[in-house]
């Protein structure tokens, strides 16, 4: 969803830079506008992606036990027990190492698209489509490359 919303308005953003011509201006000034651009855009993606990510296992947890303690299909003591006695450390690094992976292609591939764009409106809607859809495709790929490589 992130891939989505998140890199469609990434592209547009910087897409929209390039057709006011307002990378050019910054070229001509002298700024390496790659790195003025997008490094921030990287970099605020690696730190909130991840803080996502543990909210939302946060948010799940409590979520089981408000479904299940609460309704009395177990008790608080139990619903703990099932926790620590399944709780395993190494989900929880591979779950870090998908987040910034995750969040290293969502930003590369949505700058990437709205950096190159050329055209108008038309053309900057038709990248923005393109990065989610590549973003999308590379998201799957490396989850599945990373669960190969981390559990094999």
């Amino acid at each position: 969803m992130l891939a989505g919303k998140v890199g469609s308005n990434m592209t547009a953003e910087i897409g929209g830079m390039r057709q006011k011509e307002h990378i050019d201006a910054m070229e001509v000034m002298g700024v390496n506008t790659a790195a003025y651009l997008i490094r921030p855009k990287l970099i605020g993606a690696m730190v909130a992606i991840p803080l996502l990510v543990t909210f939302s296992a946060c948010v799940a947890i409590l979520g089981g036990y408000v479904a299940s303690v609460p309704t009395e299909l177990i008790t608080d003591d139990e619903y703990i027990q099932g926790l620590r006695s399944f709780f395993d450390e190494y989900n929880v690094f591979m779950m870090y190492v998908k987040a910034l992976v995750f969040s290293v292609i969502l930003t590369t591939v949505s700058c990437y698209q709205g950096y190159y764009v050329e055209g108008g409106s038309i053309e900057l809607g038709q990248a923005s489509t393109r990065a989610v859809v590549y973003s999308d495709i590379l998201i799957l790929l490396a989850d599945y490359l990373i669960a190969v490589l981390l559990t094999g």
